[in-house]
């Protein structure tokens, strides 16, 4: 009996010493690590969050919650969106499924970049754009009426390059599990050419991207552009126009796919939802005109705006969005383009 007792206890004690054994190697070992990290990220976020490139901003720490601090999550897979914070980077992650058509206020789902530089083309065939602080990736679904939005915040106003690039990286890979996850068949790009946010001025005779075309002779007193590449998949192409020594000029901005419908919903001119094209007359120096494109849902939006109060040149303004709006729609193949009547 005492034996039998005696075997009973170094049983135990073996049963003890392995399980103290495998939980210090799951605890210290690299592969340990990398399971309890895997774990936490399939409840962060719905596990759409890419494990490599968020290893990559994060590290890897011994405790998960050293690298994912707050599984910080609302909606579902039902209403369509999640918001997600990686609180030790100070990024804000947010992804969200979008209805063509929704009339909701997309501003929550679709987060408004605001650093100084433009919004760039990432390039590589995505549909996303970056200011080196803020990147979004677009993928529209070719077998429902809906479109993925992935969008990552930065709260660092400056980061390194190799920062906004693993950003830029990140951003892509959760838009493409993130249409994984609500079944949107979609045609992500490949490896990304992230460039450098476009920041610099230059003359309106150097314009070779989004203000190439504008007609200048009509305006001379534009002095000093900014622009971005044209990229044929950018969801967002932004050109300003500046007035030397003033706060006059113009914005001119295209909208394509759900971008456009957050600027319609969004947007104090109610006339943006009912008509194609508009502008003048009481709206001054505003003007709107709209596209058809192939692949991208709503009606592509091109919008010119005084960047003041008013730079008093309406005829101009309308002219300056007409050369915009053509090129843009020309690039990214849409049809039925609607331009506003002439004031």
């Amino acid at each position: 009996m005492r034996g039998i007792r005696r075997w009973v206890w170094v049983v135990a004690l073996a049963v003890v010493l392995a399980l103290l054994g495998g939980y210090g190697w799951y605890r210290l070992s690299d592969t340990g690590k990398r399971w309890r990290y895997e774990d936490r990220l399939q409840s962060y976020c719905g596990g759409v969050l890419p494990y490599e490139e968020t290893v990559a901003l994060t590290g890897l720490p011994s405790d998960p919650a050293t690298g994912l601090p707050h599984d910080v999550a609302e909606g579902t897979p039902k209403q369509g969106w999640d918001f997600c914070w990686i609180k030790s980077m100070d990024i804000v992650i947010t992804t969200a499924r979008i209805p063509t058509g929704s009339a909701d206020d997309l501003r929550f789902y679709l987060p408004r970049l605001r650093a100084e530089a433009l919004p760039t083309p990432m390039g590589g065939g995505w549909r996303g754009v970056t200011d080196g602080v803020n990147t979004t990736v677009v993928l529209p679904c070719t077998n429902r009426a809906h479109a993925i939005a992935a969008t990552a915040q930065l709260t660092e106003e400056e980061p390194d390059k190799s920062v906004s690039r693993r950003v830029a990286e990140l951003t892509a890979a959760t838009a493409v599990n993130a249409a994984d996850r609500w079944g949107c068949e979609s045609k992500p790009g490949a490896r990304l050419e992230v460039v450098d946010p476009a920041s610099g001025s230059s003359t309106p005779q150097e314009a070779d991207g989004t203000c190439a075309g504008v007609p200048w002779t009509r305006n001379k007193r534009i002095d000093t552009i900014t622009e971005t590449p044209a990229d044929r998949l950018a969801p967002l192409a932004t050109c300003l126009l500046d007035e030397a020594d003033t706060d006059d000029g113009y914005r001119l901005e295209a909208s394509f796919g759900p971008f456009a419908q957050r600027e319609r919903n969004d947007s104090l001119h109610s006339d943006l939802t009912e008509k194609s094209a508009g502008g003048g007359g009481e709206a001054g120096e505003f003007f709107w005109a709209s596209a058809a494109c192939p692949g991208d849902g709503p009606r592509a939006l091109f919008q010119i705006s005084p960047q003041s109060g008013t730079s008093g040149d309406p005829s101009f303004a309308r002219a300056a969005l007409v050369a915009f709006a053509k090129r843009a729609a020309e690039r990214h193949d849409c049809n039925s383009l609607q331009l506003p009547a002439a004031p």
